[in-house]
């Protein structure tokens, strides 16, 4: 219906548009006089319609009740009604306008007296006297006589008996319509007269203007249908200074111009085809140009976006897509801001799987540069993790280190790049899995066929955005055999799904890429192809998927099954250890470990054992195995940092407090832990920071005012020589040997000679052929009076660098001072 609705429109406006312009001047104009005086003559009529009954209902008014006060006597007695008679004659005689009648009727609907003696009937009729009986006041209605209309007024006659009002009769007046309203239908013919001369008047006004319009425009429509056939000589002859004599104008000059164009075009398309050739070979020159930089680039590029990843147990592989696609020469290629690289590495004497997926600010060659920058820092992070100094560090430091080393580059940059970047460790045997997430869309834990996300906030901003180093720490989960790690671009939610009219409708849930995954079965190729059939890719696009199956060599399964004999033995050992017996807790433990494999329960209580009983050695030992087994055993790196620390292996405690810092910042108690290792180390910047983050944690905790207490109390002697070496630096481990050997130094000036020698232990431990560490550390042990040790330490000195002066000279005065003895 709305279809055919809008087809009649469309016809009406064509029928409009095809009308001369004459024409619809005067039917403009007669439009306006039709609803000027249609409107006017009616609302006269009626209005005066309106007036005149209401005169006449007067009249009738004031007639009814000069009758009633005659008649009523003669209608209750029933009399002549002679003197009701002629009342109602001296009606005819006073010329009463329009009046055609006036009768009387009684209770019974008799006719008593009349004015028209003509009528002779004796009663009304039964609906007439109906009607009449039903009145209480004055009424009037329109009838119908012989084909005449008539206006009836009937008036109820009533007299006061006992203070009632009695009705005895009822006065009727007729009027003639026609003649009453006469003057009325006078008054509107006379507008009506008048509206059709104003009309015909109209009509030859709007005749002549639409002359004066339409015979101008009529000479511009031909002139313009002249200039369409190419006729440009052609010159409308209209001198008017109205619109339409500039319209005319302007058509002319155009024609001019044309004209002269026509005349010279030839030579004009030469010459500008010329200029066209010209400026088309530049920017070809540009595009080669500009091409053969992105060849370049992305020449660069692809050695560092490289699967280097060789474990067995951990299978990688990933898919990059970039949005700028190019041709050079011969070669076709593809360059942006996306980039994955995975590697194996080893820390700890332990296999891992390193992988980074990155998305750097900007399209196509800035994007390229980000991606650039990033891969060298990263790559040369990874050629120095195989120098057996890096090879000593924990997987949390390492994390911690690769992200410095790109935040400093692109905190260089000044806040004109920036790069979402997840980074990430798998231990390669366990499935342990360490990573960062720096504002890069959501990693995906692909398990049984079904996706969902590891992480549901972000908790560090872009790589390059100032003022996030200290709210760094690693996220951690165990991954189970069959376990896929999906990481991927924000290209992959950026999906064009459709258009509004104007503009490209981009997806913004980001949950659809589970479905997508599903769908693709985890497989980056499969799932790409689910992406393109979902929408077309917005942006850059890459993923990168992790594999991990089970280890043949894991030496712990989370399924192991113990016997009943074991599960009473630890139930026993639990008992005794919270009864505050752990030496006998200790010999059934002994006990069960030489008839079973070590298992975490059998190795917590050990731990636990050990600690109660001060075998700080063995509590290490225990809780090592652990971590070993489950690596995400929280609580066994903060025992390890308890039982060093009680050994006074300050370096090793602040090490594994360290860790499990950057694994859950929010350990209370280990903050407190590493506090004192560092007041104990004299490092007081650190503490101070640690205990800050503490009292943010738990406000007002009495260990923590405790040991803000005693920092005030130690030395400011101390604290002004080595405080401001900062902490044991967790950045590279280069920054580790400076710092540590710098501490030593300052504790041995200040002949601090047993915690000197923790740092320089620590240094060699990292730089193990550093002559001048063991020639210092010989130094130490000499003051300390333990000459073998000083001895070993200035020979191994000779070993790595024969022509060692100070070493030479040392031994040759320990040689002497035997003979003498």
């Amino acid at each position: 219906m709305s279809d055919r609705t809008s087809i009649m429109d469309r016809h009406k406006f064509h029928i409009l548009e095809n009308t001369k312009l004459r024409t619809k001047m005067i039917l403009l104009v007669s439009g306006i006089v039709v609803l000027c005086v249609v409107p006017l003559s009616t609302i006269v009529y009626f209005k005066n319609k309106g007036i005149v009954i209401e005169k006449t209902y007067e009249v009738c008014k004031n007639i009814a009740t000069n009758i009633a006060k005659i008649a009523d006597d003669e209608l209750l007695v029933g009399d002549t009604y002679e003197a009701t008679t002629s009342a109602i004659t001296k009606l005819k005689e006073s010329n009463v306008r329009a009046l055609k009648d006036t009768f009387v009727i009684n209770l019974d609907g008799e006719i008593v007296a009349r004015l028209d003696s003509q009528k002779k009937d004796p009663k009304v009729s039964r609906e007439t006297f109906a009607y009449f009986s039903s009145l209480t006041s004055l009424a009037s209605r329109e009838i119908l006589e012989d084909k005449q209309s008539l206006l009836e007024f009937a008036y109820p006659i009533y007299i006061k008996y006992q203070n009632k009002n009695i009705r005895i009769g009822t006065a009727v007046f007729e009027f003639n319509s026609e003649e009453i309203f006469s003057p009325i239908i006078d008054l509107r013919n006379s507008i009506l007269y008048s509206s059709g001369i104003l009309f015909i008047i109209g009509i030859g006004i709007a005749f002549f203007i639409s002359i004066s319009l339409s015979h101008p425009l009529q000479i511009l429509s031909e002139g313009a249908q002249k200039f369409g056939t190419g006729d440009f000589s052609h010159r409308i002859l209209l001198q008017g200074r109205d619109e339409i004599g500039h319209l005319a104008n302007a058509f002319n000059s155009m024609g001019e111009k044309i004209q002269d164009f026509t005349h010279h075009l030839e030579q004009k398309v030469l010459e500008r085809t010329e200029a066209l050739n010209k400026t088309l070979e530049e920017v070809n020159e540009l595009k080669i140009s500009q091409d053969g930089d992105y060849y370049l680039t992305s020449l660069l590029l692809e050695p560092l976006s490289s699967n280097n990843n060789y474990s067995k147990n951990v299978k990688t592989d990933f898919i990059t897509e970039q949005k700028k696609k190019f041709s050079f020469r011969n070669w076709n290629s593809q360059i942006g801001g996306d980039i994955c690289i995975t590697d194996t590495i080893k820390l700890q004497n332990k296999e891992y799987t390193v992988f980074l997926n990155a998305d750097a600010m900007g399209k196509s060659i800035q994007g390229a540069g980000g991606a650039l920058a990033l891969g060298v820092v990263f790559n040369a992070g990874l050629i120095r993790s195989r120098t057996y100094s890096n090879m000593q560090i924990y997987p949390e430091i390492w994390l911690k280190e690769r992200f410095l080393d790109l935040q400093n580059v692109f905190l260089s940059f000044d806040g004109t790049m920036y790069i979402s970047v997840c980074i990430g460790l798998i231990e390669n045997e366990t499935g342990m899995l360490y990573y960062i997430n720096a504002e890069h869309p959501p990693s995906v834990l692909y398990r049984d066929g079904k996706a969902s996300f590891l992480e549901s906030a972000m908790d560090l901003c872009k790589i390059g955005t100032p003022g996030q180093e200290n709210r760094f720490f690693i996220k951690t989960y165990q991954l189970s055999p069959g376990d896929q790690i999906i990481t991927g671009s924000d290209g992959r939610d950026d999906i064009i799904i459709g258009y509004d009219g104007k503009n490209e409708i981009i997806n913004e849930n980001s949950d659809l890429f589970l479905r997508r995954v599903e769908e693709g079965e985890g497989e980056p190729v499969k799932i790409i192809t689910k992406i393109k059939e979902f929408g077309s890719l917005y942006d850059d696009i890459s993923l990168l998927r992790i594999v991990y199956s089970e280890s043949q060599n894991k030496r712990f399964s989370s399924r192991h099954d113990t016997d009943g004999e074991l599960d009473s033995t630890l139930e026993k050992v639990t008992s005794l250890l919270d009864s505050g017996k752990p030496k006998e807790a200790l010999i059934w433990l002994n006990k069960a470990v030489t008839k079973h494999k070590p298992t975490p329960n059998i190795l917590r209580l050990l731990g636990s054992g050990y600690m109660e009983t001060k075998q700080w050695e063995k509590a290490i030992e225990s809780y090592s195995q652990l971590l070993d087994m489950i690596p995400m055993e929280n609580e066994a790196l903060f025992q390890i940092s308890l039982a060093y620390r009680n050994e006074e292996r300050r370096p090793e405690a602040a090490d594994f407090g360290e860790r499990l810092y950057l694994r859950d910042p929010h350990h209370l108690e280990n903050l407190h832990n590493l506090s004192e290792i560092y007041i104990e180390s004299g490092i007081f910047n650190r503490a101070k920071t640690l205990l800050e983050k503490a009292d943010q944690i738990k406000p007002n905790h009495q260990k923590t005012k405790s040991l803000q207490t005693k920092i005030n109390q130690k030395s400011p002697i101390f604290d002004d020589e080595v405080s401001f070496f900062g902490e044991i630096s967790r950045r590279s481990p280069e920054a580790q040997l400076e710092e540590a050997i710098q501490i030593g130094d300052r504790l041995f000036k200040l002949k601090r000679y047993s915690e000197s020698l923790k740092y320089y232990l620590k240094a060699l431990s990292l730089d193990k052929e550093n002559t001048l560490l063991l020639f210092n550390i010989g130094n130490i042990y000499q003051f300390t009076g333990d000459l073998d040790q000083a001895k070993k330490n200035w020979e191994k000195c000779l070993v790595i660098e024969p022509n060692f002066k100070q070493a030479k000279e040392k031994l040759s005065t320990l040689k002497k001072s035997k003979k003498v003895l």
